[in-house]
């Protein structure tokens, strides 16, 4: 009896330790390599690493794009035929693992592949697909499971863990965990995240600063079947999504695609047709107290994929303004600054944007289309009433 209470407490051990590695590992950052895509092969012969190409690309296109039918598209289906003339470097590392195939079980080795960004963006473009930039929204998740003898239980086991981790992988979301020590508990008792209070979990989240909140019951029926209800919070917008079947990997898996189509929507830009110029936005930004820091602008708007083209037009004291021309629209560049956290609005406009539910598929998550959080922003983007933006590097 002692030994098997032992064994219980060193497994809730570790696996309290391994939210917080995770939780230190993604607070690091939010940006993603989209552009990489791994695969366990038996050799490194031409002909497996060009199979293995294939699988990767189109892994890639669906990151990039944040479009789960990408693949689908004719221009990306031919492209991933010859997916090898987009793979701009590959390498090997050696795995404990095996491969089981009817010759009997392999050894494999992990072959990590790198896609040329240019030629992706290029792909999209030419299939007309938006393109999701590799700077994402970090993803807070909660989630708490109920069994079919009543037994709560807030750290997911290891099938339940690993997939998160693997289609939060194929979608480019990077994930925050909460480390289930005592603040948590005190701040969001079991009771709370069972109901799924909204208010509680937003505040337990406030000591992570993510960008967005997943937050999950899910309860098993006597039968084997999962009932899941799911938050999915950002800024002021609260989004409930259902869902059940018979897999509980298969109910976590499809809140990530949920959440991931949500954010795709919100930040991709759409590529323009055929050759129109981009847009021409002015912004006024205060609090640039020297020239380290109009260099810190410079590189941050040089760096952001929808900005074509930074101009300097005036400085004046502590104040600059900026001419930009963009791919996107004034409500796409609003949600791209308050990703970024450093650039802040000095007063607000309210610009609607429709935060779009995704169509459901037998057994995936459903919810009805609401309204995106406001983008708040200050004038209209011109010479003569520029946008006006605060600097907080």
């Amino acid at each position: 009896m002692g030994q098997s209470f032992q064994e219980l407490i060193l497994a809730r051990l570790l696996a309290t330790l391994t939210f917080l590695l995770v939780a230190v590992q993604v607070c690091a950052g939010q940006q993603v390599d989209i552009y990489r895509a791994e695969a366990l092969v038996t050799s490194q012969q031409a002909s497996e690493r060009a199979t293995a190409a294939r699988g990767g690309l189109r892994e890639v296109m669906i990151r990039v794009s944040g479009d789960r039918a990408a693949a689908d598209h004719p221009t990306i289906a031919s492209a991933i035929r010859q997916a090898q003339n987009y793979l701009h470097e590959f390498s090997y590392a050696s795995t404990d693992k095996r491969i089981e195939s009817d010759t009997g079980s392999l050894p494999a080795t992990l072959l990590i592949m790198k896609f040329s960004p240019a030629g992706i963006e290029q792909l999209l473009r030419d299939a007309g697909l938006p393109l999701w930039p590799a700077n994402r929204p970090k993803l807070m998740v909660w989630i708490i499971s109920e069994d079919n003898q009543g037994a709560q239980h807030r750290v997911p086991d290891e099938p339940a863990l690993q997939a998160i981790y693997a289609q939060a992988a194929v979608r480019g979301l990077p994930l925050l965990f909460p480390l289930q020590d005592f603040e948590d508990t005190i701040a969001l008792p079991s009771e709370l995240l069972s109901e799924l209070d909204e208010d509680a979990i937003r505040s337990a989240s406030e000591r992570y600063k993510p960008d967005a909140i997943l937050a999950g019951k899910l309860s098993q029926a006597p039968d084997g079947q999962w009932q899941s209800s799911w938050l999915l919070m950002q800024s002021n917008d609260v989004q409930p999504v259902n869902g059940s079947g018979a897999d509980l990997a298969a109910q976590i898996s499809s809140a990530i695609d949920y959440s991931a189509d949500q954010f795709a929507r919100q930040y991709a830009i759409v590529p323009r047709a055929g050759n129109a110029d981009p847009d021409v936005v002015v912004l006024r930004i205060n609090d640039v107290a020297d020239f380290a820091d109009f260099k810190q602008v410079q590189r941050y708007f040089e760096g952001m994929a929808m900005v074509k083209h930074f101009e300097l037009l005036q400085a004046e004291g502590n104040r600059l303004t900026v001419q930009l021309q963009i791919e996107g629209d004034l409500t796409l560049l609003s949600s791209t600054l308050e990703l970024g956290k450093k650039l802040f609005p000095v007063a607000s406009v309210s610009i609607e944007t429709p935060f779009m539910a995704v169509a459901s598929q037998p057994g995936e998550l459903s919810a009805d289309p609401v309204a995106a959080p406001s983008a708040s922003i200050i004038g209209s983007g011109s010479r003569d009433n520029p946008l006006t933006y605060r600097w907080a590097d």
